[in-house]
């Protein structure tokens, strides 16, 4: 069967496209044909995959998506696709996977009144409803059950074309045979000291995964005495957090690090992963830290926080987030040993299906398609 997977932009750092390219693997491994539309592509293509760019042009983010939205079925069409897999929602999907949280929520919970009349607001409302409308014929594959509810309050979305999916973290993320040999190498590579805090910050998109938070935590914790150096891992503006960080103080302890190819190895190598996310559909990168023998802090905002409570790897802040509790979170984590970590990392690894989403996402297309 010919595929084909839909997505506004690829880069080499995004969750989305990391599970994007996931899926698509499972699918050419089982003998399918996959094509992949987008109007940008960064970074190197895979040779097993095509990739078809359609150009879309505008004056604005949301313009040039609604172009692409029009474009794409028909390149998808002279392609001969015969089943299209949205990973941005469009309309005229067969399917689509439903990474994004439910943007009609966050209009009327998060925004002021007016909001919901802005060209940009109108048309991610219209297009969310081209996937979930009682009326659509798009089957949705879910990541997070607790969205599945918002999207069904706002939409009446039938149940039966609502898939929820398990996680599809990398297997590369748990701790290998020489896990304290890489450990302690990586650390001396960097200069990490023993008494040293090395907290690690990652993802793009600073703002919604709270950056401005985990700054405010760690000069907390600088005002506490303790040694540490806060590393910050993913492509987003800097500057408005690097002026936060000259306003508390901590400057010197912050280093940007952009996108990383070596995540893992700060995943195995750190002390704690500092996650004060103000929303997240899911939160991948929790459970990477989790196998790692990672500890996490993070907060309720994100849909897989529960994993970390269920398998006591860290502390989540509760809603409503209060910085306060943030910082003592932090600091209560870091006193714990990190033996005690990597064993708790080690048993959540083996007895959780945190693996299987690229598996079961493709039994779904491949099966229903």
């Amino acid at each position: 069967m010919h595929l084909g997977f839909a997505l506004f932009k690829y880069f080499p750092f995004g969750g989305l496209q990391r599970d994007m390219l996931a899926i698509a693997q499972e699918c050419v491994d089982r003998g399918h044909r996959v094509t992949v539309f987008c109007s940008v592509w960064e970074g190197l293509r895979p040779n097993s995959i095509e990739v078809v760019l359609v150009p879309a042009r505008g004056l604005s983010n949301h313009r040039r998506d609604a172009v692409f939205a029009e474009r794409v079925r028909a390149a998808a069409h002279t392609a001969g696709v015969e089943c299209l897999l949205g990973f941005n929602k469009m309309p005229d999907l067969d399917f689509y996977y439903a990474a994004d949280s439910c943007f009609a929520a966050k209009v009327a919970e998060e925004r002021p009144r007016y909001y919901r009349l802005t060209p940009r607001a109108r048309q991610f409302l219209r297009m969310e409803r081209a996937v979930f409308a009682p009326e659509s014929k798009t089957q949705v594959l879910l990541i997070s059950a607790a969205e599945a509810q918002v999207y069904r309050r706002y939409y009446n979305t039938q149940s039966g074309r609502m898939h929820l999916l398990p996680p599809g973290i990398r297997r590369d993320r748990i701790m290998p045979d020489d896990y304290a040999f890489r450990r302690e190498s990586f650390r001396r590579q960097q200069s990490w000291s023993d008494s040293q805090h090395n907290i690690v910050f990652i993802g793009s998109g600073f703002r919604t995964k709270g950056l401005d938070r985990a700054l405010r935590a760690c000069a907390a914790l600088d005002k506490s005495g303790a040694d540490w150096q806060l590393h910050i891992l993913g492509q987003d503006k800097s500057e408005p957090f690097a002026a936060l960080a000259k306003e508390l103080g901590i400057s010197e302890r912050i280093d940007f690090l952009g996108g990383v190819d070596n995540v893992v190895d700060y995943l195995w190598s750190a002390d704690v992963l500092l996650h004060p996310a103000y929303r997240e559909n899911t939160g991948t990168v929790l459970l990477e830290a989790m196998v790692a023998g990672l500890p996490v802090v993070t907060t309720e905002a994100c849909g897989y926080a529960h994993y970390v409570q269920d398998a006591d790897m860290g502390e989540v802040v509760s809603h409503p987030f209060d910085q306060e509790l943030l910082d003592a979170a932090l600091q209560r984590v870091l006193t714990i040993p990190a033996e005690v970590w990597q064993k708790k990392g080690r048993a959540f690894a083996s007895s959780s299906d945190v693996f299987s989403m690229p598996r079961r996402a493709a039994d779904l297309i491949v099966g229903t398609a």
